[in-house]
């Protein structure tokens, strides 16, 4: 889990929602609703990024360049809390490019889009706080806080898989939650190679 904060994963704050990022004096003297909460491997009630409101994006960067492959996302079992409606539900995520070889295949798959890509790459070109930088969509899913299984596996979109594109940089863009005046993340991993 290239995502996790004790593997090198870091916020990057200007990236990420402004009105929640806590410095790293707050992550070291352990407060919880920080974003660093969710790059952390701890499933405690409440012991989550708490967003005020339905939108909010965490933008994290990795020790090491990555070959994405998966996205995972995880909540308080559904047995185990009264506050579902707080479980993020519509989620995107992005991918920072960055390098000439990058640049040569994100132009290249812009212009050769197709399906959930192409509507994707139609609808928007960057998340939310993007700074200008240019950025490549890989994945846009639903977590289902009624699901089995609390911890959920996103695979990025074939079409950007097969470019072999890598990043040092991701952004979790949180476009709903499950009707709660407030978003709970409580844990984001980010796999590949």
């Amino acid at each position: 889990d290239y995502a996790l904060w004790r593997n090198g994963g870091i916020v990057l704050s200007s990236l990420t929602s402004s009105h929640t990022y806590e410095s790293w004096v707050s992550r070291v003297l352990g407060g919880t609703g920080s974003v660093y909460t969710a790059l952390e491997d701890n499933l405690q009630e409440g012991s989550c990024w708490r967003l005020p409101g339905r939108l909010g994006q965490i933008a994290i960067a990795f020790r090491d360049i990555v070959r994405v492959t998966h996205i995972m996302v995880d909540h308080i079992p559904v047995g185990l809390t009264n506050a579902t409606e707080s479980a993020p539900r519509k989620l995107l995520l992005w991918g920072m490019v960055d390098g000439k070889d990058n640049l040569v295949k994100y132009h290249s798959l812009r212009n050769s889009a197709t399906g959930t890509l192409r509507e994707l790459l139609t609808a928007r070109t960057a998340p939310g706080l993007s700074r200008g930088m240019p950025f490549i969509p890989l994945v846009r899913f639903d977590y289902n806080i009624h699901a089995t299984n609390h911890t959920q596996l996103f695979p990025i979109l074939d079409s950007v898989a097969a470019t072999g594109m890598d990043f040092g940089v991701v952004v979790l863009e949180i476009l709903d939650n499950w009707g709660g005046e407030l978003t709970c993340l409580y844990r984001v991993g980010i796999y590949g190679e």
